[in-house]
């Protein structure tokens, strides 16, 4: 009994010096040149409907890979956050079945926000914001199915905001209403109606010549 007392005694320390961080079977953990990657793994239920037109997030071989319209490894799914060197967040979302959904912030490496995006299945859709160098606001709008969509609003420090409109991706141009191109029309055919007595009037004096 005080045989095996010491031997364990004298394993223990070494066993507890040598364990390393567990992040259990759905996370991930993985050291680059320039970042650190966390992810999750979490179980799907059933693999998703492939969308040609999208970018599929995956995990293999100590690697996270991205593949438009396919996968071969554990999809991304959850949540998922990048680090500098500096411990300094870089960026941070969630995927759902290894596609981008919800909010995605980006940060530069001083930790002041760079970007937001609001993803839906794999595709900008709705609110995003870009900062410029100092963390202000340099651009704000909407996404609709990874098109401009609405407002588009661009900030600047040292003149007016300007504003751009947009309908699925096509810039909307500010054309006068239905109400003022009837005036319009109005004003030209007035117009026309005044110059028409004066020209006959120079026709007939030339003749008369």
């Amino acid at each position: 009994m005080k045989k095996i007392l010491i031997l364990f005694l004298f394993i223990s320390p070494s066993v507890i010096a040598q364990k390393i961080p567990d992040y259990g079977f759905n996370k991930v953990r993985i050291s680059g040149e320039d970042k650190t990657v966390q992810a999750e793994l979490k179980p799907v239920k059933s693999n998703p409907n492939i969308e040609t037109d999208r970018l599929y997030y995956w995990y293999s071989s100590n690697i996270i890979h991205s593949t438009q319209g396919g996968f071969s490894g554990k999809l991304l799914n959850g949540k998922y956050t990048e680090y500098y060197l500096n411990k300094n967040l870089k960026e941070q979302g969630a995927f759902v079945k290894g596609l981008k959904d919800g909010i995605w912030t980006t940060w530069d490496e001083n930790g002041s926000i760079t970007q937001l995006y609001t993803w839906k299945k794999g595709i900008k859709d709705g609110a995003f914001s870009l900062y410029n160098e100092h963390g202000n606001l340099k651009q704000t709008g909407n996404y609709n199915n990874n098109l401009l969509d609405g407002k588009i609003k661009t900030y600047s420090e040292t003149g007016p905001s300007i504003v751009v409109v947009y309908n699925d991706g096509v810039e909307v141009k500010n054309e006068p209403s239905k109400f003022w191109q009837k005036i319009k029309q109005k004003l030209n055919i007035f117009k026309k109606k005044n110059k028409s007595p004066k020209q006959d009037t120079k026709i007939k004096a030339n003749t008369n010549k």
